[in-house]
């Protein structure tokens, strides 16, 4: 069965793009090369002899994988450099980004290319909501590949109203210390040191993430491909997987 660069499996798709953004889709194709063969033979072209194939191609025939291997020697894959813009937008007079666009890019590298597969930004915006503590809005994800991470208040946060007790479990999971007042019709939120950074890139950013991978897997188009219920339950599925799987690594 003859395959093409389109069939390429996501992983392998996706490792090719970031590391040639601007390869066309006949580079290294094997199909080409023996087509090039056949039409040497064809024209009565000599097959090159082996010490001029090693004289020009010293590395890939003088130490093959297996040799590699045998000497100690393992194949190293070229780093994960994410090609996409991180936008950093001032945030407002109080407010602050938790995550910044190192934390982002060491995040994105860690994650590997897969999931950014065609994720064309990362934002530091501003919240939408004006007022000195918004609603609780962390991030968004606007299709096609553009992901937006909202400004968070400096902590700690006195909320209006009393939190519900799933968005308040979820954040005492991530390491913050949540105080319900009832008397007050209030909430106190604190977030120790490094706690709010850590929820913004391992809870929030890989949620979004799963978004982009969800929308872009059926076609990039700019309108949900499914149901809102059914778009964040796979992106909280695939953000617990993947911070599951950096943990192990230890990359979280």
């Amino acid at each position: 069965m003859s395959r093409s660069k389109h069939t390429d499996p996501r992983a392998i798709r996706s490792a090719r793009r970031v590391h040639a953004p601007e390869a066309g889709r006949g580079v290294g194709d094997l199909s080409g090369r023996r087509r090039s063969g056949e039409l040497r033979k064809q024209a009565g072209v000599a097959a090159q002899e082996p010490e001029r194939l090693a004289s020009q191609e010293p590395e890939r025939l003088a130490l093959g994988d297996s040799e590699r291997l045998a000497a100690g020697t393992p194949k190293r894959e070229p780093p994960f450099l994410p090609r996409l813009r991180v936008i950093v937008r001032p945030p407002r007079k109080g407010f602050h980004h938790p995550a910044g666009k190192r934390d982002i890019a060491a995040m994105l590298q860690a994650v590997g290319p897969a999931p950014c597969y065609d994720l064309c930004s990362v934002e530091l915006g501003r919240s939408p909501a004006e007022g000195a503590v918004p609603p609780l809005v962390f991030g968004r994800y606007q299709a096609p590949g553009r992901i937006v991470l909202v400004e968070q208040p400096l902590p700690p946060w006195r909320l209006p109203a009393l939190l519900a007790s799933a968005a308040a479990r979820r954040l005492r999971r991530a390491g913050a210390v949540v105080t319900r007042l009832p008397a007050a019709g209030a909430t106190i939120v604190n977030w120790p040191p490094g706690t709010l950074r850590r929820f913004m890139l391992e809870e929030i950013l890989l949620h979004e993430l799963g978004h982009h991978v969800l929308q872009h897997e059926k076609g990039k188009r700019p309108e949900r491909i499914a149901r809102t219920r059914d778009h964040e339950a796979f992106a909280r599925r695939f953000a617990r997987q993947l911070r599951a799987a950096l943990r192990r690594r230890g990359d979280a």
